[in-house]
């Protein structure tokens, strides 16, 4: 089933290119835009979208609260698209990051896995223990990604990888990237197929 797509972006530029670029996907049966927050909340009660790609800038404090709540209600997957920093208390907000320096392939690869990739909080699942953005981490570190490398793609410091990895070995209690690759691939964090793409970059 195809699906719909929100893009909220103030700069028209990025905007127009993301959904040239999406659209050309032929993935959502709906791309919609919207250039500034004031209608944001009120846009997603009524268009439901699949996935919101959403740029940092335009979540408010008071819009982040309810945002959090409306996502853990329904089958919304929601993507930054940055090029500045952002807060880092909205980081565990967003499923995926879209980079602006970010290549037509690299996007379709970041869509397809927000298509494909169950919602953490609607698995409820005793055992899945790792926070959303654990997970990234523990998915690029299957891949291969070194700290440095995490830190570019998810657009936080290396300071917070590594604040990240001591985490996850602290509540998985697996100490070894080989560990991690075995838990990732048993719960669905990365897949074979991915592991082996990766390999032959």
């Amino acid at each position: 089933m195809r699906k719909t797509i929100l893009i909220a972006e103030q700069s028209e530029v990025v905007r127009k290119g993301l959904i040239q670029i999406i659209g050309s996907f032929d993935l959502f049966q709906n791309i919609h835009e919207l250039a500034c927050n004031s209608n944001i909340k009120a846009s997603i009660i009524k268009l439901e979208p699949d996935i919101l790609v959403i740029n940092p800038i335009l979540i408010q404090p008071e819009f982040s609260g309810w945002l959090k709540d409306y996502r853990s209600k329904k089958e919304m997957k929601i993507a930054a698209v940055v090029y500045a920093l952002f807060d880092d208390e909205l980081k565990d907000l967003f499923d995926e990051i879209i980079q602006i320096g970010d290549t037509r392939l690299k996007i379709r690869n970041k869509i397809d896995s927000l298509i494909s990739r169950p919602r953490e909080t609607q698995r409820q699942d005793p055992g899945d223990i790792l926070s959303p953005r654990e997970k990234d981490v523990v998915r690029l570190l299957a891949k291969g990604l070194t700290n440095k490398e995490i830190s570019e793609e998810l657009f936080i410091s290396p300071h917070t990888v590594i604040t990240h990895r001591k985490n996850i070995t602290r509540k998985l209690n697996i100490k070894s990237v080989a560990g991690l690759i075995v838990y990732a691939i048993i719960n669905g964090i990365v897949n074979v197929d991915e592991l082996h793409d990766n390999k032959n970059v």
